[in-house]
């Protein structure tokens, strides 16, 4: 494993998963059931998974959220079934360090945490000005060079919690996207693109929208 590799694997960037059969199988199977089990995270771990999903994308009159469509149960699924066991253990490195900074900042556990909370540490770490992010960046590329030769080595606290929330903004953009329910009633979603044809009418072309495919 390297860093690339598992940036790409995390899905650091909003467009860096490839549609493989498996991940569309899970896009296609996502829903938002009244109660979430994870089954890669823990109970209190999934709920902060889903308030985190819920956050990036909120819920909306005219659009429904991330968590309306089930993309906190597609990233716990993509965990489970998709990623490497070496890459399943920096993702559980992570959600360790985000129950160890709640539980510091809050005194409670994950799965008692309310939305604000999550927030206030979104702010915190999402918000940093370019430097800081990437001095973040270049200490988990030392820690995950680290780790493979050492697997008790942990990363330095705030540059994991970067990286994690990071992670999981760019996952829940890319999977929000691509679900079923946005790709087809809100985005512009022809299946079966035609020839290209330069100058017809906005209304002729998705009234501007972004394509699905």
């Amino acid at each position: 494993m390297n860093r690339r590799q598992l940036l790409k694997n995390l899905g650091y960037g909003s467009g860096a998963l490839v549609l493989t059969p498996t991940i569309m199988s899970l896009l296609q199977s996502c829903n938002n059931e009244p109660e979430f089990i994870p089954v890669f995270l823990s109970k209190g771990e999934g709920h902060a998974l889903r308030e985190i999903v819920t956050l990036i994308i909120p819920n909306s009159d005219a659009i429904p959220g991330a968590r309306e469509v089930g993309v906190h149960t597609f990233i716990d699924a993509f965990y489970n079934d998709v990623l490497e066991p070496e890459d399943q253990e920096m993702v559980k490195v992570g959600f360790t360090l985000l129950g160890d900074q709640f539980r510091s900042t809050f005194t409670k556990e994950l799965e008692e945490g309310k939305p604000e909370e999550f927030d206030q540490l979104l702010a915190k770490y999402l918000k940093t000005d370019k430097e800081t992010q990437k001095g973040y960046n270049q200490k988990m590329g030392e820690f995950y060079q680290g780790f493979q030769d050492d697997k008790t080595l942990t990363p330095d606290p705030d540059a994991g919690m970067f990286s994690l929330l990071a992670n999981l903004r760019g996952m829940t953009m890319w999977a929000w996207k691509e679900s079923e329910e946005i790709g087809k009633n809100v985005l512009w979603y022809d299946p079966v693109p035609g020839k290209q044809i330069g100058c017809i009418p906005l209304s002729e072309a998705g009234n501007g929208k972004a394509m699905a495919l």
